[in-house]
């Protein structure tokens, strides 16, 4: 069975989409412009490197994420920094989306519908490696609530942003999560890493 990831940027108050959109919260927006430090970017690029399968909602599709790296792709071929671009192209992508007769111009990309719990768990069943969900709160929201996510991955940026919207928003009763790891970068980001804690394993001493 293969494992599913959910990786957002927070803020250091723990949302992951400010109230005002005048806020700029996070280190890195995802442009040309990359703040991030040399260790982060290489964890970053062996998180990428260690799943298969990529799931994106259908307004991130839409919206251009899957040709965004593309061209990052192509921009930087032989930059260590931007594997992660060639993993989007690289790895199966799946697209969910109710909508009807969505089209899916994209290679190695298709579409998945139906219950959403219904169809993580026939994905994790499928041969492969682990996943990996991008997409909005909405998506990611939609995920927790639904109790599929095996792994968070809270890249924490030092801004607090005092409202917002919560990925917990829809999840009932809450959640309890074990910290399985925590790492600080010099660029103010730190990464936490929690699974839900029916399934986590203990913290390792010295684990970072």
């Amino acid at each position: 069975m293969s494992r599913l990831i959910v990786q957002m940027q927070t803020s250091a108050d723990g949302y992951v989409e400010a109230a005002d959109p005048a806020v700029r919260w996070p280190v890195w927006d995802w442009g040309q412009h990359w703040p991030w430090d040399d260790e982060l970017k290489r964890d970053f690029n062996d998180t990428l490197r260690a799943v298969d399968r990529i799931l994106l909602s259908r307004k991130l599709a839409e919206e251009g994420y899957i040709d965004h790296w593309a061209r990052s792709a192509a921009d930087h071929p032989d930059e260590p920094d931007y594997a992660f671009a060639r993993k989007v192209g690289e790895a199966e992508k799946i697209v969910f989306s109710t909508a009807e007769g969505l089209r899916l111009p994209w290679p190695r990309t298709r579409l998945a519908g139906g219950g959403l719990a219904e169809t993580i768990a026939r994905l994790k069943a499928e041969p492969g490696g682990d996943m990996i969900a991008f997409g909005g709160t909405g998506f990611a929201a939609a995920l927790a609530a639904a109790g599929v996510v095996d792994e968070y991955q809270f890249y924490v940026n030092p801004t607090a942003v005092g409202r917002g919207q919560s990925l917990f928003r829809s999840v009932a009763g809450g959640l309890r999560l074990t910290l399985v790891r925590s790492k600080s970068y010099a660029c103010g980001i730190v990464v936490n890493t929690y699974t839900p804690a029916e399934t986590a394993q203990p913290v390792h001493p010295g684990m970072r």
